[in-house]
């Protein structure tokens, strides 16, 4: 029977780019950086600070596959499905992002459940960021 999530991809256009703005920007932690082989794809995981078990992998789809799988993974870059992320202090999480340059595309606003904002990733990737009400 299936458990947990462990992984998550999210497809970037370039390793160095994406691990900084996911680090720098967002404020997760890189969790491996490694080459698969000589010259090969990188293995890139992040993650949330308040989520050592849970990564995103950043995977560049021009190192990874090849041809027609490349350019179909490559099409998908901006456009995946939106990752919905917990934050405890969304008013502070909200000013750090601005701060920081990111793309905030709904500012926060208030629904029956909570909290919740929506900003871009440097490639346009959606996130949608949620404080949920306590109780």
């Amino acid at each position: 029977m299936i458990q947990r999530v462990t992984h998550v991809t999210v497809y970037v256009k370039n390793d160095d780019e994406a691990l900084a703005f996911f680090t720098g920007k967002l404020g997760f932690k890189k969790k491996m950086d490694s080459a698969m082989g000589p010259g090969g794809p990188r293995w890139i995981t992040v993650t949330p600070v308040g989520q050592p078990d849970f990564e995103l992998t950043l995977l560049n789809p021009a190192t990874w596959f090849k041809g027609e799988e490349a350019a179909i993974a490559s099409e998908q870059i901006g456009r995946q499905a939106m990752i919905i992320l917990d934050s405890d202090d969304i008013d502070t999480d909200h000013r750090t992002l601005k701060d920081a340059g990111v793309t905030i595309d709904l500012g926060v606003r208030e629904l029956p459940w909570g909290r919740d904002l929506i900003f871009r990733d440097l490639y346009g990737n959606r996130y949608n960021l949620v404080q949920s009400k306590q109780g």
